[in-house]
């Protein structure tokens, strides 16, 4: 990048052995950080080939990258950078929003601005970590205290949660952990299965339409487990997820009405034949 096209857009250029680094001025137009209320008046960008990536302060971090050939002057810089971070910071207030509904406490870092949340249940633990744009991953996954091997990265979103069971049970199938409660109780403490919920209501009873509702099916696949979770999030529509012992395979909505039935539905995400799936008990020895 030719440091003389950046410096005409109002840039203070300096070149080192980790490239060239553009300073742009906001003493006239400076960004609020809105937890400590500090006036931010200095943003330092890497040149990226004709792009311009924040990387100082901390609160502008991971804001969207800006291209320089679409720019005309420093204004046009000011303006961008200005809209990112104030939809990053929209972002922040609607996600802090949704976290308390769901009963979770939303935690702002004062000076990187990331929002994140944990969420507990019984020995698994997990934080949530939302990037610049709302979307949330797991940043760090623990059972009693000791690491989850492959739980941090995956992805989520939040607002398919009407009800934080759904969300404690959609992050316990996806992290394995309902394969490990029986080892920890007598076999079968706690469980349900939905045949004694027929055998002692009937195949008459409803389901509210507005209740959660969830399921848990672990299953074998040419001798490798899988477990099959899904969430009610309304009506007739679900929120599934497939995890083997590598984490998740699959994850989305479906209709109930056009479900084709657990064995079928991972015989096609696995493409395997039907046969070759198997639904197994909560106390069946995982591989």
């Amino acid at each position: 990048m030719d440091t003389a096209r950046l410096e005409g857009l109002g840039l203070q250029v300096r070149e080192d052995v980790a490239g060239i680094e553009a300073v742009l001025d906001l003493e006239s137009s400076p960004l609020v950080n809105p937890v400590t209320k500090a006036f931010i008046a200095e943003v330092t960008f890497q040149v990226m080939g004709d792009r311009l990536i924040p990387i100082s302060p901390a609160a502008v971090v991971g804001l969207a990258p800006i291209l320089i050939g679409a720019l005309s002057d420093v204004a046009d810089i000011e303006a961008l950078l200005s809209d990112a971070f104030n939809e990053h910071i929209f972002h922040v207030q609607r996600r802090s929003a949704e976290l308390q509904v769901l009963g979770l406490a939303p935690r702002v870092d004062a000076d990187t601005l990331e929002l994140t949340t944990r969420v507990e249940d019984g020995p698994l633990t997990v934080t949530l970590a939302a990037d610049r744009l709302g979307n949330f991953r797991i940043v760090q996954a623990e059972r009693e205290g000791a690491e989850v091997p492959g739980g941090a990265g995956h992805t989520l979103e939040l607002s398919e949660f009407r009800e934080r069971a759904a969300l404690t049970g959609y992050l316990a199938a996806l992290l394995g952990e309902p394969a490990s409660r029986p080892q920890a109780s007598p076999p079968g403490a706690g469980l349900v299965r939905f045949s004694d919920i027929v055998e002692k209501f009937g195949m008459e009873s409803l389901v509210p339409p507005r209740s959660s509702l969830e399921l848990l099916a672990q299953l074998q696949v040419d001798g490798r487990p899988y477990r099959f979770a899904a969430a009610r999030i309304a009506g007739r529509t679900f929120r599934g997820l497939l995890a083997g012992a590598q984490g998740k395979v699959w994850a989305g909505r479906f209709e109930l009405d056009e479900f084709p039935g657990i064995v079928r539905m991972v015989a096609a995400l696995l493409k395997v034949r039907p046969e070759a799936v198997r639904l197994v008990g909560p106390d069946a020895p995982q591989e």
